[in-house]
This record gives structure tokens, sequence and C-alpha cells, in this order.
């Protein structure tokens, strides 16, 4: 049995007050102690500047871009994981016309 996913924007939905595009990561059915997706820019733009009371991460797939969090920005290409701290503002940015696709992790707080 094979379970696997990929992004693609031709599945993939609107998603941050439609700033980019987004997907499950994971396979339908799947149960996983944390929520998932794919988030995805091919050209200049950023997506919804937001916040949340929960643990979260990045890890980027392709392209170059910044996360900023709590308005300082931080350079991110391929192979880098960003941790969002619980209630930081936070958004990925695109200034290339280029591919820009990350998977992003979150889950509650816990003590």
């Amino acid at each position: 049995m094979e379970l696997k996913t990929r992004f693609s924007t031709d599945t993939a939905h609107k998603a941050h007050q439609d700033t980019i595009l987004a997907s499950d990561v994971l396979p339908a059915g799947m149960k996983a102690p944390f929520d998932h997706a794919w988030g995805y820019l091919d050209a200049p733009g950023e997506m919804e500047y937001h916040k949340h009371n929960k643990e979260e991460v990045y890890f980027f797939f392709q392209g170059d871009g910044f996360v900023r969090i709590d308005g300082e920005e931080i350079p991110v290409t391929v192979g880098d994981v960003v941790r969002i701290p619980p209630d930081a503002m936070h958004t990925v940015v695109n200034r290339k016309h280029q591919k820009l696709l990350w998977a992003a992790l979150w889950w509650p707080v816990t003590e």
C-alpha cells in the first residue's frame, strides 16, 4: 500500500485570506498529533500576517524567501526549518517570480 502526497497547484485551495495556496501535507485519513498544510507562493507577495496560540514550524522545500516574525525578517531557503513561537505575528514573503513551497506543522501549546 502506498500512502503519499505531493503538493500540486491543481488540487490546492486558497488560504489565509486568499494570500497563498495550501493543501494537506499528510495523506487523507492519517492521524497525527498536529495539524499540517503545504504553503505556496509563486510570485512576489506574502501570506496574511497573523498569529495564533499554537506551536508551529515551517520546513522549506523550494525557493528562497523570508519569514517575518514580530517584525523581524529571516531569510529562508531549501532545507531551512523555522520555529514560529506561540502568539507571534508571522508571515512568509516571496520577493521573486519563483515558486516558494513550505510545509507547516502546528499543535496546541502544552505546559
